[in-house]
């Protein structure tokens, strides 16, 4: 099983590897290029349709690696068990495809957010379809049992969040692919841990590509190229699908359950700093009367390159910080699962909100200090 899941690492990261090079010379013939404004850190015109590349990475090395699996060893799995990862593939499929072409449409021409949400709502309720629904809360805050109404439109809100999370989050180089690269690793981890390997196969056929495509976004200078709506919008649906794949097999709602600890505070660890810094930056923006979606420089990762650090110092960090609060959620996963949550909230609010912002001041008030008196 090992060698399929290899064949479909290599498959992704040779598709990326063939098809990102040719995606920068037709853009920079084209002249498609995310042109430098007052919002923006980068400089120069760059290629923003890097993630066009994400889509026959996953479909090409998943499909064919899947199809080979089939024919050479029959799956050797339980009918069920293949019956529902088949049902779910096919909704999760039309829901990746409608926001692979709202996101493409988006670098290419713009695209109203409202439009853009729309689509998103759809894409969420494929997974609803596909009965990826957060039924339970197993115990945090109290609540073992979520009424179906309620747990439709909470599936809805938590994918269109963390699909906007990840788009969001992507304003230096390396940052979104590299907390993509680390969700999708953990994620796939998890499933091969537990012998479904049909997911981990999901997980890496992505997990490939973003990778050669990181190299490009942060090692690039002549190929150099960004990710585009397209690109992120998938990451985000596809980190969605296994996420709630995770914690609806912890739920007991699958064919086969499994017995994770806190098995939604582990995804939510997973994608804690994207999520985490969506909310954050959202509500600061509600609080200072601004329209919540109004775009600013008030990012993580913005406030790193305010403290002085390179695009690349900034995502180090940054994915050190995702690691550190993976592993410590790992290391805690016993805990009562409000105490564990309330943690992760505290870590938040100290690492990603208030540090850097107190140490932005102390050296904003300095610099004012040593201004000569005129």
């Amino acid at each position: 099983m090992v060698g399929f899941i290899i064949l479909t690492l290599v498959l992704s990261a040779f598709i990326g590897w063939i098809t990102i090079p040719n995606i920068i010379i037709i853009s920079k013939r084209k002249r498609l290029f995310d042109s430098h404004n007052s919002r923006k850190v980068h400089t120069g015109a760059i290629p923003r349709l890097g993630g066009i590349s994400f889509l026959p990475a996953v479909l090409v090395s998943f499909c064919l690696s899947l199809g080979i699996r089939h024919v050479t060893d029959g799956f050797d799995l339980n009918p069920l068990y293949v019956d529902e990862f088949y049902a779910e593939f096919l909704f999760f499929v039309a829901g990746l495809i409608s926001l692979f072409f709202i996101g493409l449409a988006d670098d290419l021409v713009g695209i109203g957010y409202k439009s853009k949400f729309l689509v998103q709502v759809v894409a969420a309720a494929m997974l609803v379809l596909a009965d990826l629904n957060i039924k339970s809360f197993d115990g945090l805050f109290g609540i073992y049992y979520i009424h179906p109404v309620f747990s439709v439109l909470l599936t809805v809100f938590v994918v269109v969040g963390a699909v906007n999370a990840y788009n969001l989050i992507d304003g230096v180089d390396g940052l979104c692919s590299g907390l993509g690269a680390i969700a999708l690793c953990v994620l796939s981890g998890w499933f091969y841990y537990h012998d479904l390997y049909a997911y981990t196969m999901l997980g890496v056929s992505l997990f490939g590509c973003v990778v050669t495509f990181f190299l490009y976004n942060t090692r690039g200078m002549r190929l150099k190229v960004f990710m585009g709506d397209g690109g992120s919008l998938m990451l985000g649906y596809i980190v969605s699908f296994l996420g709630l794949k995770f914690i609806d097999l912890n739920a007991g709602m699958g064919t086969f359950t499994l017995d994770t600890p806190n098995a939604e505070l582990m995804v939510l660890s997973v994608v804690f700093i994207p999520v985490f810094d969506t909310v954050r930056v959202l509500t600061e923006r509600i609080m200072k009367g601004r329209p919540p979606f109004f775009p600013d420089k008030t990012h993580i990762h913005h406030l790193f390159l305010r403290l002085g650090f390179t695009h690349m110092q900034s995502t180090g960090i940054i994915l050190i910080m995702a690691i550190a609060i993976i592993m410590f959620n790992f290391a805690l996963q016993d805990m009562n699962s409000n105490l564990l949550f309330v943690s992760d909230v505290l870590i938040g609010m100290v690492f990603l909100n208030w540090l850097p912002k107190y140490i932005i001041r102390k050296r904003e008030g300095k610099a004012k200090n040593n201004q000569p008196a005129r």
